[in-house]
């Protein structure tokens, strides 16, 4: 079973994409925060990780750089409301760090569980 990261400020984004991907056979950790998610991401094992651009306590940039900078294979969809930003320039910013993929808020679940799967190798 694949290990799934999910890391978004929102609670109804974790859980929203926790009830999608589960069904599908993915395992799927959570974190509220920047901080939370490295240590997940150190931690054990993850095969795929979602990070929002925007996080509290270290923000999802450098979530992201660091999380390159430990695994070159680790591959990262980037997702983003804007806060402040269009969320398309915060994406944008984001692809400068490698990720495999970038969505909007609010997001198109169906297409971001293909994504996964796809990006998964499944």
């Amino acid at each position: 079973m694949k290990t799934i990261l999910v890391a978004d400020d929102a609670a109804m984004i974790r859980e929203l994409l926790k009830a999608a991907l589960a069904p599908a056979g993915y395992r799927v950790l959570t974190a509220p925060d920047g901080e939370e998610a490295l240590a997940i991401f150190r931690a054990q094992p993850v095969d795929l990780s979602i990070i929002d651009v925007f996080l509290p306590k270290r923000d999802g940039l450098s979530v992201i750089a660091e999380m390159n900078r430990a695994d070159r294979g680790h591959k990262i969809i980037a997702i983003s409301g804007g806060e402040g930003l269009s969320p398309t320039t915060a994406l944008e910013l984001a692809e400068q760090y490698a990720v495999a993929e970038t969505f909007t808020k609010p997001l198109d679940v169906p297409r971001l569980v293909q994504a996964v799967k796809r990006l998964a190798g499944e």
